[in-house]
């Protein structure tokens, strides 16, 4: 029985793209941990998955946040976003930026989740941020599900994989 329950755990919280995971974690200072919790949230591992808002691929791109990311830090023109190596690159690379920015990881997965600029006015905004740093609440239900989500997940690749920063 307990057997049975871990390989679930395996099967549910799978470690795919192990190499590009691992390598931008590394180059990006980012627990690899948190690179497979924003994978399996955004697209459950599968890299040919497009948004109904039209985000692609397995960290679930936008194609102007891919092109921001492409230019800025790697001095090129956007790869293919369905390419695990371009998607993950570019990813992990706009999660460390957002990370910068908001100095707290919360805030950091709710923007990569409901954009920059609409986390920036919540964080201006007393209702939602006493400190203009951190939330007290995230105004959006998907956005604060999506957060939640990443964290969790990140709790069982740390767990499972013993991945640790």
């Amino acid at each position: 029985m307990i057997i049975g329950v871990i390989f679930s755990l395996y099967v549910f919280y799978p470690k795919k793209y192990d190499s590009e995971a691992s390598s931008c974690a590394a180059v990006n200072l980012l627990d690899e941990s948190l690179i497979y919790a924003v994978i399996k949230a955004e697209s459950g591992f599968d890299e040919k998955r497009v948004s109904k808002k039209g985000a692609v691929g397995l960290m679930q791109l936008m194609p102007s946040t891919a092109k921001y990311v492409a230019e800025k830090y790697f001095n090129e023109a956007p790869g293919d976003l369905y390419n695990p190596s371009v998607n993950i690159r570019y990813g992990t690379r706009y999660l460390k930026y957002l990370i910068e920015k908001f100095a707290d990881i919360t805030v950091a997965l709710a923007a990569y989740n409901a954009g920059e600029g609409k986390v920036s006015s919540w964080l201006k905004d007393a209702r939602y941020s006493a400190d203009g740093k951190t939330f007290i609440i995230i105004p959006y239900k998907e956005t604060e599900e999506y957060v939640a989500k990443v964290l969790r997940a990140q709790k069982f690749y740390k767990i499972l994989y013993n991945l640790h920063s």
